[in-house]
C-alpha cells in the first residue's frame, strides 16, 4: 500500500504542476504539488532506503524535462496566448496615421511651403495649405510669421525649416492670360510697301 500511495502522490504532483503552468492560481495549486512531492518521499522512505532514493531520483530527473516541454507548448495554448498578447484572432496592431485636424494626412504635407503661426522654440504651430498644425523646427527656432518648408513627419507632428526667400516666393509666370501667348507690341514702323509714296511732299 505504502508504494501505491507513493506513486498516486507523485501522479498528483506531475498533475498539479501541469494545471498550475496551464491554468495559473496564483501559486495554490504549486502549493500542493510540492506537498504531494514530499508526503510522496516520506511515505517512500517508510517502504525502504532505496525506494525513497528512488523517488527522489525521479523527481529529480522527470521534474526539469517535464516543465521544458511543457513550457515550449504553453505559448500555444489559449492561456499562453492571453498572457502574451498573442491572440490567433488578433492581428498586429496599425500604426495610427498622423493627420490634421480635418483630416489631412501630414505626409501629404511634405514639401510644402508654409507660415510660422506662432514661434518655433522648437514646437509651435505651422499653417501649410490652410492646414493649422503642430510642428517642430529642425534647426534654428523660427519666429512667427516666418516662411517654412515641411521637411517631414516624425511622432506625429511635421518637422520644418526656415524656407529661402527664393523658396518663399511664387515661381514666374511664364505665361500669362490662361497660358495664351502675351499679345505682340503694336509696330509703329510701316514697311515700304505701306508707305504711300504720292502723299509724301518732296
Amino acid at each position: 500500500m505504502p508504494v501505491l500511495y507513493t506513486i498516486g502522490l507523485l501522479v498528483l504532483f506531475l498533475t498539479l504542476v501541469i494545471a498550475e503552468i496551464i491554468v495559473p492560481s496564483g501559486g495554490l495549486l504549486s502549493l500542493f504539488a510540492v506537498a504531494a512531492a514530499i508526503t510522496a518521499v516520506l511515505i517512500a522512505f517508510t517502504v525502504s532506503l532505496n525506494f525513497g532514493l528512488a523517488v527522489v531520483l525521479s523527481l529529480l530527473v522527470l521534474t526539469p524535462i517535464l516543465l521544458s516541454i511543457i513550457l515550449r507548448f504553453w505559448p500555444q495554448t489559449s492561456v499562453g496566448k492571453e498572457i502574451l498578447n498573442r491572440r490567433g484572432d488578433q492581428s498586429e496592431t496599425p500604426i495610427p496615421v498622423a493627420t490634421a485636424p480635418d483630416g489631412t494626412r501630414l505626409s501629404e504635407l511634405v514639401g510644402r511651403y508654409g507660415v510660422a503661426a506662432s514661434d518655433l522654440l522648437p514646437a509651435g504651430r505651422v499653417v501649410v495649405d490652410e492646414h493649422k498644425v503642430d510642428a517642430v523646427s529642425t534647426g534654428m527656432p523660427i519666429d512667427k510669421g516666418a516662411p517654412i518648408k515641411v521637411v517631414r513627419v516624425q511622432a506625429g507632428k511635421l518637422q520644418v525649416r526656415s524656407a529661402t526667400s527664393e523658396e518663399s516666393q511664387p515661381g514666374p509666370q511664364l505665361e500669362a492670360n490662361n497660358g495664351s501667348a502675351p499679345p505682340n507690341k503694336p509696330n509703329s514702323a510701316k514697311t515700304l510697301d505701306e508707305v504711300n509714296l504720292d502723299d509724301l511732299e518732296i
